[in-house]
């Protein structure tokens, strides 16, 4: 059985993220902004045998989607473990989705805002209280980067902060392959916590998927576009 990564917005965002990897890529505009969800829906009745998870993922920022709770909602209909990133800066209210992955660099929102550059920046602890109604479970992930958190002792002061609202931490690296914030980068250190994961899935994934954005093309490999 295979992970679906599913791109519904193509590069539309409530952030500018200073680290994220789209800036790098050159986007193809000739391409629809926003997944259509009867496309969407053929295609899955199509692979629907062929997978047991689905990752809604950016592109830009999945929430902005009009209809991101079809999206969701056809996925549950399925039975589909359905993941959901977001950065969590729009409160919405969507369908019961197995997890949230919640994106944040640091507890404080003028640390926060000076790498997410979101007008929209909120109390991390309010959004970690609003979407546990929404999620089973709550994942947090978050880029270690100088100036943020970029230590071990950061990082449990972190864990200590929010441990009774989040299920799992996951700490990551830049992209290797991304020339964007090298000053800041920080490097894996070890961390012994019982909540936490050093998530290096993307560093060199192995495992079968698939990759559907919104050009409507179902792909068996990761494709964010070229590089500039």
């Amino acid at each position: 059985m295979k992970r679906l990564y599913l791109v519904p917005v193509r590069d539309a965002c409530n952030s500018n993220c200073s680290f994220c990897y789209m800036k790098e890529k050159k986007i193809d505009v000739s391409i629809p902004q926003y997944m259509d969800f009867d496309k969407l829906e053929e295609i899955i009745e199509e692979i629907q045998d062929e997978i047991n998870e689905v990752e809604i993922t950016g592109g830009g920022e999945p929430l902005i989607h009009k209809e991101i709770g079809r999206i969701i909602e056809l996925f549950k209909a399925k039975k589909i473990y359905t993941k959901m990133y977001t950065n969590g800066f729009l409160l919405k209210e969507i369908p019961l989705v197995d997890e949230i992955n919640l994106s944040r660099v640091h507890w404080d929102s003028q640390i926060n805002n000076r790498f997410y550059h979101s007008s929209q920046q909120n109390d991390l602890e309010a959004v970690l209280k609003h979407y546990q109604k929404f999620a089973k479970k709550i994942r947090m992930q978050t880029i270690l980067l100088k100036g943020a958190i970029d230590s071990a002792d950061k990082a449990l002061e972190f864990i200590e902060r929010y441990e009774d609202l989040v299920d799992v931490f996951m700490f990551r690296t830049l992209f290797p392959e991304c020339d964007l914030e090298k000053e800041h980068f920080v490097p894996y250190f070890d961390l012994n916590h019982p909540k936490v994961k050093m998530d290096q899935t993307l560093d060199a994934y192995e495992g079968e998927l698939f990759f559907l954005d919104t050009s409507h093309k179902l792909r068996k490999e990761f494709y964010f576009g070229v590089k500039r």
